[in-house]
C-alpha cells in the first residue's frame, strides 16, 4: 500500500491499525491485520460476484443514486446502491493484464483518490502511476472488470479532482517521497482527449486538490503549504504557508472560504479566498485528514483518524458545533446530493458508516468485505463519491 503519513516518510494505513466499537446501536467492528487482509486480497477467489446485501447493521434507507468507494488495499472500487446501502459489486480498476495471458492481471494496483464528472470516474491509481478513467454507465454487476482507460501520469498520483466545467483533471502526483528532491507536482489531464495536457512540477508532496466554485482557481495541499494556481494560466499565484502539515482542502461554495486540515496541530485553517490569508484556527480531533463543506456552505466535517471521530463545525460562527464518535479510522468523509446522509469511510475496520446529518444517528454501516464482520479488512476506503444517478443493477 502507498497511504502515507503527513510527513511522507512512512507508510500511513499501516501505522494506524486499531479496534473498535461502532457507536449508537451499530454492529461491532473488529479491525484485523493488515498482512491477513492483503494476503486475501491477492487470492483467486477475492472478485467473485458477491451476495446483494451487505449490511451488518440495521436497514440503511437513504436517496437514489449510488456511491463509488475507492478501495486502495483491494486494487478497486465498490458500486453502493445508495437508497438500501446494497454492494451492487466490487470492481477490478487499474491493473494492467499479464502479458500472454489475456486472461490474467497484475493485481499491483492501490486504488487512492476517486473524482467523477457526469457519469465518468476517475482513480488515481498510486501502485501503477496512472489516473483510471471509467465510464458509470457501462458498469456491468455480473463482470468485476470494467471499461476503462489508463492514462500514464506523474509518480504515486494520490488525489485528484474534476474542474467544474468537467475540462480538466488535476491529479497530486506524490513522488516517492524519499528525499526533498523527491519529483512530485501536478498532471493536468484534458478530459475531452483523456491525454496529458500539462505537468507542473513543486517542491512538497502534494495530497489534495480542490476547485474554485468558477474553476479560475486550483488549491493544492503540499507537506509545505497551500498552493494556489490560475487554472487559465497554469502558474502559481501564491503559496500560503505556516501550515503544519497540511492534508486536505476544500472550498466553500460560494469561492470566498478555503478550508484545509492542518494534521500536525489537530486543526483547521479558513483562509480567506479573497486575501489568501488564514482568518481562523479551528481546533478539531487528532490527524484531521479529510475537509469537506455542506451545499449551503453552513457546515464543514473533519474526518479525525486518531480521535475516532468526525467534528462537525459551524462555518457562521468559525467552532466546532458537536462531535461525532466513528470508529475505525475514520478519514474519508462524502455528502449525498441532498445533504441528507454523511457517509463516512473506516480505514481500518474496511466499512462505511452512514450518518443522518439532521440527526448523527447511524442510519447503517456497510462492510465492505460483505462476509462478516472482519471481512472487510484491507479494503482501506481512501475515497468515496456520492452521486443521485444508481448504478447499473441497482
Amino acid at each position: 500500500m502507498l497511504r502515507r503519513d503527513p510527513s511522507g516518510a512512512t507508510p500511513h494505513g499501516a501505522s494506524r491499525r486499531r479496534t473498535g466499537l461502532l457507536v449508537a446501536g451499530a454492529a461491532v467492528i473488529l479491525a484485523g491485520g493488515t498482512a491477513a487482509g492483503l494476503a486475501a486480497a491477492h487470492s483467486g477467489a477475492r472478485h467473485r460476484s458477491l451476495p446483494r446485501t451487505h449490511l451488518i447493521s440495521s436497514a440503511c434507507g437513504g436517496p437514489a443514486g449510488a456511491a463509488y468507494v475507492s478501495d486502495a488495499g483491494w486494487d478497486g472500487f465498490t458500486a453502493i446502491d445508495t437508497a438500501n446501502c446494497t454492494i451492487i459489486q466490487t470492481y477490478n480498476v487499474g491493473d494492467r493484464q499479464v502479458p500472454g495471458d489475456p486472461g490474467d492481471y497484475n493485481y499491483d494496483s492501490t486504488n487512492e483518490g476517486v473524482a467523477i464528472h457526469g457519469s465518468t470516474l476517475y482513480f488515481a491509481d498510486a501502485g501503477n502511476s496512472t489516473v483510471a478513467v471509467i465510464n458509470t454507465r457501462n458498469l456491468d454487476p455480473k463482470n468485476y472488470t470494467p471499461a476503462e482507460k489508463l492514462i500514464n501520469v506523474g509518480l504515486f498520483p494520490e488525489d485528484l479532482a474534476v474542474r467544474p466545467d468537467g475540462k480538466q483533471v488535476w491529479v497530486a502526483d506524490t513522488g516517492p517521497q524519499t528525499s526533498r528532491s523527491s519529483p512530485s507536482g501536478i498532471t493536468v489531464i484534458s478530459a475531452a482527449s483523456d491525454k496529458v495536457v500539462a505537468t507542473l512540477p513543486l517542491s512538497g508532496t502534494p495530497s489534495a486538490v480542490a476547485f474554485s466554485p468558477s474553476g479560475t482557481r486550483a488549491y493544492v495541499a503540499t507537506s509545505q503549504g497551500l498552493w494556489v494556481y490560475s487554472t487559465r494560466t497554469r502558474r502559481v499565484r501564491t503559496v500560503i504557508r505556516g501550515l503544519g502539515q497540511p492534508r486536505s482542502v476544500a472550498v466553500s461554495p460560494d469561492g470566498r472560504t478555503v478550508y484545509v486540515t492542518d494534521t500536525d496541530g489537530g486543526a483547521v485553517a479558513v483562509i480567506n479566498a479573497a486575501t489568501d490569508t488564514v482568518i481562523r484556527t479551528i481546533r478539531v480531533g487528532e490527524l484531521p485528514w479529510q475537509v469537506i463543506v455542506s451545499a449551503d456552505g453552513k457546515t464543514v466535517y473533519v474526518a479525525n483518524p486518531d480521535s475516532n471521530t468526525v467534528s462537525v463545525i459551524d462555518a457562521t460562527a468559525g467552532t466546532v458545533s458537536h462531535t461525532i464518535a466513528v470508529a475505525g479510522d475514520p478519514e474519508t468523509l462524502a455528502l449525498t446530493p441532498d445533504g441528507h446522509q454523511l457517509w463516512v469511510g473506516q480505514n481500518s475496520a474496511g466499512s462505511v458508516t452512514v450518518l443522518n446529518t439532521a440527526t448523527d444517528a447511524v442510519a447503517g454501516t456497510i462492510n465492505l468485505g460483505g462476509e462478516g464482520p472482519q471481512s472487510g479488512d484491507g479494503y482501506d476506503p481512501a475515497g468515496i463519491v456520492l452521486v443521485a444517478t444508481p448504478t447499473p443493477g441497482s
